[in-house]
């Protein structure tokens, strides 16, 4: 599979201005996403994730504006495009699985009128031949008796199965870049893993570049090619999956790591503290007052992200004495 970047975000830059002041939800956020690979971006709520991937696609609301950026995708910025490509963009090339299916399938639509519709919208096809491509889609995802789906409407589909169905309505177009925000939040554990099974055949299958938002570590090892760690709107460390939960270099992937539950450790080991409000963000490090390792030199400017292995950044002060 092409190593060649489908996907480059380049210092994103998001902030939303409120009457108590500026809250960075994401600061300066870079990374890459290749043909066929799959970047797990990580980290605590709050973070950013889904704002990153809502200004990716340009759906920030106000209060919010993105400030500074460039996201390239087939060679344009998808921050500068007109309104009415951007559009056509969307869906066909990059689309989005939102957090909560519920809430982002109409109420009073039926699946089959909302998947038929999306097709339609991006292809001169016929109704009847939309609704045939979406029941083929339903089918692909291990949904039984798709026909019948098709007339139902969302709540009448267990939290599984509308999850499915957004998948299918991401891919209807059969998008270059999938970017999956918590695709498998309060699932049971099996129906997480049809779910991350059917998402790695289809990657498979159509060579998309998926990134996938999560809080589950081990969802990242198990289907994850880089991770990109973040923290209070910045991405903190990135780097090989294996890299990452081998050699962990920021202070805050490694208490990431430890937290997760493991058979040969009876006690869980929390990170210590609270993640910090975004609103008016100190100049210095965000993780400071939550580290262990802190110094002296962790008050000055805020770290920025550096290579110390190929492939693999972090934003420590302490891992670079000399850069002041």
């Amino acid at each position: 599979m092409s190593l060649v970047p489908v996907l480059k975000v380049n210092n994103l830059s998001t902030h939303f201005h409120t009457r108590y002041g500026v809250i960075k939800a994401v600061d300066g956020v870079s990374f890459t996403v290749a043909a066929g690979k799959t970047l797990g971006l990580v980290g605590e709520s709050g973070c950013g994730k889904s704002v990153t991937a809502l200004s990716i696609l340009r759906l920030i609301e106000p209060p919010g504006k993105i400030l500074s950026g460039e996201v390239w995708l087939n060679g344009y910025d998808l921050l500068r495009l007109p309104s009415r490509q951007l559009r056509q963009v969307r869906g066909r090339e990059i689309a989005l699985v939102f957090q909560d299916p519920l809430t982002s399938l109409n109420p009073v639509l039926t699946i089959g009128t909302q998947l038929a519709e999306t097709i339609v919208s991006h292809e001169e096809v016929s109704r009847a031949e939309a609704r045939r491509r979406a029941v083929e889609l339903l089918l692909r995802l291990g949904l039984p008796d798709p026909e019948r789906l098709m007339r139902l409407y969302p709540f009448q589909l267990s939290g599984g199965m509308r999850q499915r169905v957004m998948m299918a309505m991401a891919l209807s177009m059969r998008p270059k870049v999938l970017i999956a925000d918590e695709p498998t939040t309060a699932l049971d554990v099996t129906v997480q893993a049809q779910i991350l099974a059917e998402l790695k055949r289809l990657q498979e299958e159509l060579g998309m570049a998926i990134i996938l938002i999560t809080h589950d570590l081990g969802v990242v090892a198990a289907v994850a090619d880089e991770v990109a760690v973040m923290y209070a709107g910045s991405i903190v460390e990135r780097g090989p999956v294996a890299q990452i939960f081998d050699r962990p270099a920021h202070p805050y992937t490694r208490a990431l790591l430890r937290s997760v539950p493991r058979l040969d450790r009876e006690e869980l080991v929390p990170v210590e503290g609270q993640p910090p409000s975004l609103l008016n963000l100190p100049a210095h490090c965000a993780f400071l007052p939550r580290c262990p390792q802190a110094g002296a030199a962790c008050w000055g400017e805020k770290p920025e992200l550096r290579e110390i292995g190929p492939g693999h950044a972090a934003a420590c002060h302490r891992l670079f004495p000399w850069a002041g």
